[in-house]
């Protein structure tokens, strides 16, 4: 009897001292590393303006919630690209600095707002009608992708665009032509050579400059391409018609270095126009 006594108080001793050797009272989970930007690419629409399917990339802010509504950043690459160049790390470029990195980067480290990026494949039409015989790409781009994108993925109304050599002039193109459906414009190697000129010429000729949005245009001095005067040439155009803008032009040719080094600036200065 006193054996049984004497041990049913050692465990009661044991079971006491339990909580003091490591156990809590109210565990809780480690907390969880933050979620970085997500890429979702090789996604199609199927158009009924062009009789055909195209593709489209898609780039997730960090701590995506599908509940929710962000602005969308339409970013267009350059011409004999495609859709997904801009997202992965490519020929020259440096630094792993591929778009997916730099989403991240800025936001979870620089505080940006969140924002969708959506790139469709610009099937070498420039982004508008007529450039590829038959094919009305801008009716495309205006009429059935943006709103096709932001029903999809809640868009919240709040849009920029930006885009690369013929995705530069794509996104000066819609940027002038549609101001009210933009909150910036940022081209990058924009191809403003003598055969495009007289389009973006008309399209500036036409437009108020109160209604547009704030532009940035970046070109390399040693672009062999899109020749720099080129650039000149119609930035002389915009001063003409009192049309502000933002010009860099920076050591640097047409290629994936030069316009890695725009990327963290475009993310900038578009997610500064989303802010509330």
């Amino acid at each position: 009897m006193r054996k049984i006594c004497a041990f049913s108080a050692l465990l009661l001793s044991v079971l006491f001292l339990l909580p003091a050797c490591g156990g809590k009272d109210n565990p809780q989970e480690e907390p969880s590393e933050p979620k970085p930007a997500e890429v979702e690419t090789n996604l199609s629409i199927e158009s009924e303006v062009l009789g055909r399917s195209i593709m489209y990339s898609i780039c997730f802010p960090p701590e995506y919630d599908s509940s929710k509504s962000y602005p969308v950043l339409y970013l267009l690459h350059g011409y004999e690209f495609n859709a997904t160049d801009l997202y992965y790390a490519h020929n020259g470029w440096i630094n792993n600095a591929n778009l997916k990195k730099q989403v991240t980067t800025y936001i979870e480290d620089e505080g940006g707002v969140p924002f969708l990026v959506v790139t469709p494949n610009g099937q070498n039409a420039f982004y508008r009608d007529g450039f590829v015989a038959g094919m009305n790409y801008e009716k495309f781009f205006e009429e059935e992708f943006i709103p096709f994108i932001e029903a999809k993925y809640k868009g919240n109304g709040k849009r920029a665009i930006a885009g690369l050599s013929m995705g530069g002039y794509g996104s000066l193109y819609h940027g002038i032509k549609y101001p009210s459906k933009f909150s910036y414009i940022y081209a990058c190697s924009p191809a403003t050579s003598s055969g495009l000129n007289p389009d973006l010429t008309a399209i500036v000729d036409s437009a108020d400059p109160s209604k547009i949005p704030p532009i940035t245009i970046e070109t390399g001095m040693e672009d062999m391409m899109v020749s720099y005067s080129s650039v000149q040439t119609f930035c002389r155009n915009l001063d003409s018609h009192s049309i502000a803008y933002s010009f860099n032009g920076r050591s640097g040719g047409h290629d994936w270095p030069f316009w890695t080094a725009c990327l963290p600036k475009i993310l900038k200065k578009t997610g500064a126009s989303f802010a509330p």
